[in-house]
């Protein structure tokens, strides 16, 4: 069901790169999953990390759950890939003590590819058959199917639509 090590790429050095699973939360895997040389899952206590059928990490990649992120089914990460749902430290108000940056659930769709070195952040819920592109920083949700999105900040975007990707 869950296979640890697996999907080497050739910048790994897979006798030194350890993989590190730390689940102090819940970790639910709906069918089987593939975690790459080198990475590293963290749950934090009271984390809620769902794993779709057909999940495939690379390798080198970090998921960091303090509250919940969810893989659809066929989902696909390359390598050197951060998906986090906190930001460890609290940001409040000058005036009082409202948070500003609490953590925020990360949905992903059905059958999407996330390339080399994406980062993904808290809030956000990426459509089914999404491709997100290498180097990419996601902040806010993916609400249209079957598009290359990229970028980062004010130039995030589509890049093209009406895409598929087969392995």
């Amino acid at each position: 069901m869950l296979k640890i090590g697996k999907h080497n790429v050739g910048t790994v050095d897979c006798r030194y790169s350890r993989s590190i699973l730390e689940n102090n939360g819940t970790l639910i895997i709906n069918g089987n999953a593939q975690i790459g040389a080198g990475s590293k899952i963290s749950v934090l206590k009271g984390g809620v990390l769902e794993l779709g059928n057909e999940f495939s990490i690379t390798g080198q990649s970090q998921i960091i759950c303090g509250k919940h992120i969810k893989f659809g089914n066929c989902c696909l990460m390359s390598w050197d890939i951060l998906v986090m749902d906190t930001d460890f430290h609290k940001i409040t108000e000058k005036s009082g003590n409202k948070i500003l940056n609490s953590p925020a659930p990360i949905i992903i769709g059905d059958h999407v590819w996330i390339g080399c070195r994406a980062t993904i952040l808290k809030g956000v819920e990426i459509a089914d058959n999404a491709i997100i592109a290498a180097g990419a920083t996601i902040t806010r949700s993916i609400t249209d199917k079957n598009v290359i999105y990229g970028g980062s900040g004010k130039d995030a975007g589509i890049i093209r639509s009406d895409v598929e990707w087969k392995l």
